[in-house]
């Protein structure tokens, strides 16, 4: 641990309800095809928040939802979720020190849950 900061990534969080356009999915999906066709596994959970409805049935229209699956994504409605702490964390316990990371454009690695050091990416 550096910094106090857990050095497994727990999770990390791809969009969020308010800011991934399907601009940001494809590059998303063409990294995680990358992988794939690779042999590489995740060793992290990582989710994928559409922006809006319309990105979420153009992301399944286009295939893109089963890319994220394939390598082991979960794709999320596009509401609130883990970006307000709106979600049930199965991987950690409460209080336990963990990380994670996002693509969130806002601040608010405040608000998500289970004691997360937080890293932006983008």
């Amino acid at each position: 641990m550096k910094n106090g900061w857990p050095s497994e990534l727990k999770v990390a969080l791809i969009g969020s309800c308010t800011n991934s356009s399907y601009e940001d999915m494809t590059r998303s999906a063409s990294i995680a095809q990358e992988a794939a066709n690779h042999g590489l596994e995740t060793k992290s959970k990582f989710t994928i928040t559409p922006g809006s409805e319309q990105v979420r049935a153009t992301i399944e229209r286009d295939g893109l939802i089963s890319t994220f699956e394939g390598v082991g994504g979960l794709v999320l409605a596009n509401a609130c979720g883990p970006c307000i702490g709106q979600w049930d964390r199965q991987d950690v316990k409460k209080g336990e020190a963990n990380s994670s990371m996002c693509t969130l454009s806002r601040k608010k690695q405040c608000v998500l849950k289970v004691y997360s050091y937080h890293f932006l990416q983008s």
